[in-house]
């Protein structure tokens, strides 16, 4: 049991050793490589057609919601004459 004992102790100096130089080595890599930068890139052809597209769109909207208030007037000037006509 003490034979047992003593070399579960002896795994785990060894692997606490190895440990600490992996962490030791992950360190120095760390500090080696060089940091990357981010540069954005803008793609100008791509935002022109975004904005156009999206004043197209903006275009569509307003005027469905001009076909959406014609109708609706419409709609109450119907129900009004056929409630009169009740």
């Amino acid at each position: 049991l003490q034979l047992a004992l003593e070399e579960i102790q002896l795994q785990f100096k060894e692997t606490k050793v190895s440990l600490l130089k992996e962490v030791e080595a992950a360190k120095r890599t760390a500090e080696t490589v060089p940091l990357v930068k981010e540069v954005p890139v803008v793609d100008t052809e791509l935002m022109d057609k975004l904005k156009s597209e999206n004043e197209k769109l903006k275009s569509l909207v307003s005027s469905l919601e001009q076909k959406i208030d014609e109708t609706e007037k419409r709609f109450k000037e119907t129900s009004k004459i056929s409630e009169e006509r009740l």
